[in-house]
């Protein structure tokens, strides 16, 4: 309850300083209220309306990335139901994504619907990729969403970028700074052009964002690391008559990432414990699309690949501990749809497709005698019928078939989704999905962290077996339009079974200075839990959004994570409580602001001994995070070739909700890391843009 007090104390705040005047609005009522109307495409892999989807999609938009001055992915995810991101390492502050109380590995990310993003790339991606690419997100909670791959047990997130629409060029620049600490700058730039008859386009963005580490508690070793961030990209289409229409996207990411001691100076000679990354990222899509003139049949084929190359350091006491990884993922496919009425007032979809998957990586550090060449072939079908039985009733049924080359047996993953609409307000849904993960080698655990005053090293058990999953869920949606107001307001249950479930325990090892953690099947375990989400809109003064999850995680059996400390049956670094809050004032007015907020509730956070304020390990309970944000904007549009201008101040953090028991020396515990990914923050950001949309 006093969560529900604070927020609605801070909406009250909001409201008192908002002007008395009232900006001319820059679209009208109805164009603001078009969430309701909002098309998706991840629910069921075909474009539908948002209420018509059978299994429930969230969505962040361009909307949202501005009124919380989001510059990558994970700024923004974590203002979606269900969703935390989490900072897992002190040194590196690489990053996963947490569904539905799952780790990162559960869910399944893709780019415009492909799963390219691989377990390297999910280390860091979700911060590489800014918004400024990105037109929106659509993410699907829960295992409904598994015709997309065994892998999306936890749910699917699907980064969908933008494609050019009018002609523009917009240049951006946000400059942050943390008291007594780095300056970040990041500058933005995108632009489009589109022919007069609207057959072809193209879109480019560029992105570079810097930043000097960041060392908390003054003992010379980095909590945030320096990085310097680039990305270039093209979308482009072209359409050919009435019926066929080709895409084409491309990118490359470089980043450098330097955190430790001496994090400008050489991690070997310089530093006595350092991490250090060079890695270059490339993206390529393309895919041709053929409607009949009759719009029953849709006919897709599409490729891609990603491919990376990193270079990288970690080490302790001038170790050698340099490495190298190549990793490269292929896919391609083909995909139908055919609409065919029932009756009537009812119809069916029959979707169906085959798809190829290919991922090798190699990560080698000799100095370690680490060697991880891992090579992966997928071969999947899938097929599924979505009946909507008139305006009331709607049943999707759904199956997927995968030969997986770590997997003896022909994998087979079904699942069904309800949708009930008694009338133009409510919304009923019920999912299930059936998935897995196969005994795989490489996945986002798989880091090398400093603990024990040495490296912790992960290894897999050689009789490691394929984990499975049932996935429930349950929604009910409301909507109502009221004159000038909008309310909604969506409640989510979900529970999840895990059967042979991967964890990670420690082993012993013959050396003192390294931990052996062996990656094997643990007991069975469960997730159960309910998110509710809130939206109030009033008119073109106010929007405000609420999201709250609450969920239980346990495994039948206790779990040893380490062999100094009683086994125990919670899931480590897994909140039971958590949540998000956005309110905006005149969002899109000349002038607008925003307050934002992101809670996270206390958790065990595992803790190894070495560094110099603990001698042992141990499992912390850790206290609750308020992180709260501010933003204020002023919009400045010239008629002259229809310029706009918009300048932002804010704050991140207002009340410096950050971890105050970081480890310290070069034999700290780097994977001993929780709570908001920055300190206080101020920022300035200004965005100039030529060309209207209209």
């Amino acid at each position: 309850m006093r969560y529900i007090i604070l927020i609605a104390v801070l909406c009250e705040v909001s409201l008192l300083s908002a002007q008395n005047q009232v900006p001319d609005s820059l679209r009208t009522f109805r164009d603001s209220l078009k969430e309701i109307e909002e098309v998706t495409i991840t629910g069921s892999r075909i474009a539908q309306l948002k209420k018509n989807s059978v299994v429930s999609v969230s969505t962040l938009d361009q909307k949202l990335f501005r009124a919380i001055s989001a510059s990558s992915i994970s700024d923004a995810l974590k203002f979606s139901p269900g969703i935390r991101m989490e900072t897992n390492c002190q040194t590196c502050n690489y990053t996963q994504v947490r569904m539905n109380g799952l780790g990162g590995s559960y869910s399944q990310i893709l780019i415009n619907g492909r799963p390219l993003f691989s377990s390297l790339m999910g280390l860091y991606g979700l911060e590489q990729i800014p918004t400024n690419i990105v037109d929106r997100i659509e993410i699907v909670n829960g295992g409904g969403s598994v015709l997309y791959g065994s892998n999306a047990i936890a749910g699917t997130i699907n980064i969908i970028t933008k494609h050019p629409e009018y002609n523009f060029i917009e240049v951006s620049d946000k400059v942050s700074i943390i008291p007594n600490g780095p300056v970040e700058q990041a500058v933005q730039v995108n632009g489009a052009y589109l022919s007069k008859s609207k057959k072809s386009g193209f879109l480019f963005s560029g992105m570079n964002k810097t930043r000097d580490g960041y060392d908390r508690n003054k003992d010379g070793y980095t909590e945030i690391p320096r990085i310097n961030n680039s990305l270039l990209g093209i979308n482009a289409f072209q359409k050919i008559g009435k019926s066929i229409e080709l895409h084409a996207d491309f990118w490359v990411l470089h980043e450098q990432r330097q955190g430790g001691q001496y994090w400008n100076g050489d991690p070997q000679l310089q530093a006595d414990q350092s991490e250090f990354r060079n890695q270059i990222t490339s993206i390529g899509q393309f895919s041709g699309i053929w409607n009949s003139r009759n719009k029953k049949w849709n006919v897709q084929a599409y490729t891609g690949y990603q491919k990376t190359n990193r270079h990288h350091y970690t080490g302790l006491d001038h170790a050698d501990a340099w490495g190298k990884t190549n990793n490269v993922t292929l896919q391609s496919g083909a995909q139908f749809s055919f609409v065919q009425k029932i009756g009537q007032k009812g119809k069916s979809t029959l979707i169906g497709g085959l798809e190829h998957y290919y991922d090798v990586i190699q990560d080698e550090i000799r100095g370690y005698d680490y060697f991880v060449d891992q090579n992966i072939t997928q071969v999947a079908g899938f097929l599924q019928d979505q009946f909507d039985l008139g305006e009331k009733w709607s049943f999707v049924a759904g199956i997927r078939t995968t030969n997986h080359s770590k997997v003896q047996n022909l994998i087979v993953t079904p699942r069904a989704a309800l949708l009930f609409k008694p009338n133009g307000q409510w919304q009923f849904r019920l999912s299930y999905g059936n998935g897995f993960k196969a005994p795989q080698v490489f996945e986002t655990d798989m880091h090398i962290a400093f603990a024990n005053g040495g490296i912790s090293q992960i290894r897999v058990d050689k009789d490691l077996k394929s984990e499975k999953s049932h996935a429930y869920s349950a929604q009910v949606n409301w909507n109502r339009r009221r004159k000038r107001m909008l309310y909604s307001s969506e409640l989510s249950l979900f529970h999840t079974q895990l059967l042979h479930s991967f964890v990670l325990n420690e082993i012993p090892s013959g050396d003192p200075n390294k931990t052996l953690l062996l990656r094997t099947n643990g007991s069975n375990a469960e997730v159960s839990g309910l998110s509710e989400s809130v939206r109030v809109r009033w008119h073109k003064y106010l929007q405000v959004d609420l999201n709250l999850t609450y969920q239980e995680s346990r495994f039948t059996e206790a779990q040893q994570w380490s062999l100094e400390v009683e086994p125990i049956k919670q899931f480590l670094r897994t909140p039971n409580v958590y949540g998000s809050s956005t309110i905006s004032i005149f969002p899109e007015g000349s002038w607008s602001g925003s307050l934002n907020c992101v809670y996270t509730g206390s958790m065990l956070v595992p803790h190894f001994g070495g560094a110099p304020e603990l001698d042992h390990d141990e499992v912390l309970h850790t206290k609750s995070f308020w992180d709260l944000g501010l933003r204020a904007e002023h919009a400045i549009h010239i008629h002259k070739f229809e310029q706009t201008v918009r300048i932002g101040l804010g704050i991140q953090n207002l009340f410096d909700s950050y971890q105050n028991d970081f480890d310290t020396s070069k034999y700290r515990d780097s994977n001993f890391v929780y709570g908001p990914p920055r300190p206080r923050t101020v920022f300035v950001d200004l965005k100039w843009v030529i060309g209207d949309k209209h």
